[in-house]
């Protein structure tokens, strides 16, 4: 019985390293493609294939003493957008149009304000104006985020304009 057992072990052992033990053939198809396949098709050449490898796992250690960076950002610091103002018609969208935005606080080193316009992003910086060149007539808006260290937002405004163009 016990070899019977040791026997079926043994063949079982050799047919799951032979299936593994396949050859690899390349070919080219009718459309020039490169083909791999385990059979062996016309015109075929075997591929040499490179040991498999086996390099032993890491460890890993403890993660539960490393420490956590300590981070001194005020993260109640708020945007404001303060002109345009909410409302405001641009009379000359031909005109360069400045944005400028303030907050309650100074910007950390790791804070960035994001201005958009239209929900495409047109400044991500630490600057507090940035100036658009030329509107296109029509309503807009105009939006703010002052962004963490993480890319997180702590603070957002948006105020919506109207651009005219001169003749109409």
């Amino acid at each position: 019985m016990v070899r019977c057992l040791i026997l079926f072990i043994v063949s079982l052992a050799l047919l799951t390293t032979m299936s593994f033990a396949t050859e690899i053939y390349r070919s080219t198809d009718q459309y020039g493609n490169t083909v791999f396949s385990d059979t062996p098709p016309k015109n075929s050449t075997p591929v040499e294939l490179p040991p498999i490898n086996t390099a032993p796992p890491t460890e890993v250690s403890d993660t539960a003493h490393r420490k956590k960076p300590s981070v001194t950002v005020n993260m109640s610091n708020q945007i404001s957008i303060q002109s345009p103002a909410n409302g405001d018609i641009i009379p000359n969208g031909r005109i360069p149009t400045t944005i400028r935005v303030t907050t309650r606080e100074k910007l950390a080193p790791s804070q960035r304000i994001v201005i958009e316009l239209n929900g495409q992003k047109l400044s991500n910086s630490s600057s507090t104006q940035y100036t658009i060149p030329l509107l296109s007539r029509g309503p807009h808006r105009i939006h703010a985020s002052l962004i963490d260290q993480t890319g997180k937002a702590i603070s957002k405004d948006s105020v919506d304009i109207m651009v005219y163009q001169p003749g109409n």
